[in-house]
């Protein structure tokens, strides 16, 4: 015999059982019985009924709770996407500023130019020869009677 025969079987069975030991019961027992039935399906209809609110609420608070964090996470989100557009933009201002300055250098478009500009130079430069040459001991003797002079 199969599972499901076997619970038909014993469905109808055990109906036709409790049908014939209801009807063998007096009428005060038979209205005890269906009072206490009646009472057993109100509670557990109204225990359904508490476990359904129960559940709708506990998703409520998960919904609320889920909706929190996404607006919480779209919020330091949008910080941080406004603090990245800002570095942006204080980043293109400084390049328009470097492109601006690099404008204004004169670069030598040849390697003529690039050695012209390597000779041309602001420092001062001594050539040890100039320096230290015969043609430069009259320098000492003038700046001897500067001394001089200044001691009288």
């Amino acid at each position: 015999m199969s599972f499901k025969k076997g619970l038909f079987l014993g469905t109808i069975l055990g109906g036709a059982a409790a049908f014939a030991a209801y009807h063998s019961l007096d009428e005060e027992k038979q209205y005890e019985l269906r009072n206490t039935v009646l009472d057993a399906v109100e509670d557990a209809k109204d225990r359904a009924f508490d476990y359904a609110y129960y559940a709708a609420d506990s998703f409520a608070d998960a919904k609320d709770s889920a909706n929190y964090r996404v607006n919480s996470y779209k919020d330091s989100f949008d910080d941080a996407s406004e603090k990245v557009s800002n570095k942006l933009l204080d980043l293109k201002e400084d390049l328009s500023d470097l492109q601006t300055y690099l404008n204004l250098i004169t670069v030598p478009k040849t390697p003529e130019q690039d050695l012209e500009k390597d000779k041309e130079s602001d420092d001062i430069t001594l050539d040890m020869d100039d320096a230290f040459s015969t043609e430069n001991d009259n320098d000492n003797r003038i700046v001897e009677k500067t001394t001089e002079e200044h001691r009288d």
